[in-house]
């Protein structure tokens, strides 16, 4: 009995040492991802431990910058990124998507080799695969257009396993099984009984598209060259080169803040059940 009580002190303290292992690199985690922001927000409030006052003052200063910003050819942009991430965002979730259900639902001849060729797409980086892209813009006379920003996003091998996995782990054939049984087609059986059940897959990955659309400046840098197509990053390239950067900077971040606060409850859920199979 001396013996037992002795053993599970032991673990005891084991498992408290593990907890605050984990609580301690936790916490340094989320130092690490909120500095930045807390950054931010001292810069552009002014703020001085030794003088909070100035906070104040600096107020109707943002206020004048913000006036000026609205005047630039930041908003044109801005506007740009909104137009491109949104355009990147739903072609990338819905094609992925697809794919993935193609991948999922079909027996066909090749459907294997399909799905390693996806897997193995995974580890090409993006910059690689980006300069036959390039030169075929050119070639078309694509560039300066944001379409063309638009359409690497039909291809993502990230999503499309992301989703298939997602599909492998939540979902059944039995379901699709039983809509063909009833009438229901094929193009009705994706909208209306998978996207609906893909739908914390589709949250999730919007997050990660909208968040890596926006802040893409190699192929907005590499294809637009007319000022009144520049997205939002490479005019804050040029605000900085002007000493301007508070206000675009603090309005670049908003629109990836609003998104996330929206879908974040679907991001846990959705990597724990993508991921069960993995």
């Amino acid at each position: 009995m001396k013996f037992r009580g002795i053993h599970s002190l032991a673990v005891r303290k084991n498992e408290i040492k593990l907890k605050a292992i984990v609580y301690i690199i936790s916490l340094l985690l989320v130092f690490l991802s909120v500095y930045p922001i807390l950054i931010m927000l001292i810069d552009f409030s002014g703020f001085e431990f030794n003088n909070p006052a100035r906070v104040l003052k600096i107020i109707p200063k943002r206020v004048k910058e913000l006036g000026v910003f609205l005047n630039k050819r930041t908003v044109r942009g801005f506007f740009n990124s909104v137009f491109v991430a949104a355009g990147s965002t739903i072609l990338n979730v819905y094609c992925s998507a697809l794919t993935a259900h193609a991948i999922f639902a079909y027996k066909w001849r090749f459907r294997k080799v399909f799905s390693n060729l996806v897997l193995a797409l995974m580890m090409i980086p993006n910059t690689v695969t980006s300069v036959a892209f390039i030169r075929l813009a050119y070639s078309y006379h694509m560039n300066n257009n944001l379409a063309t920003l638009i359409l690497p996003a039909i291809a993502t091998p990230v999503s499309v396993v992301f989703m298939r996995l997602y599909l492998e782990s939540c979902f059944s054939k039995e379901i699709i099984e039983s809509a063909r049984i009833d009438g229901a087609g094929e193009i009705r059986i994706f909208h209306q009984i998978v996207l609906p059940i893909l739908k914390p897959a589709i949250a999730t990955q919007a997050i990660f598209a909208l968040a890596g659309s926006w802040t893409d400046m190699f192929l907005p840098m590499v294809l637009i060259t007319e000022d009144s197509q520049r997205t939002l990053p490479l005019v804050l390239i040029l605000n900085y080169a002007l000493g301007d950067y508070m206000i675009p900077e603090f309005v670049s971040v908003i629109p990836l803040i609003i998104v996330y606060l929206l879908l974040a409850r679907h991001i846990v859920e959705g990597i724990q059940l993508g991921s069960v199979k993995l």
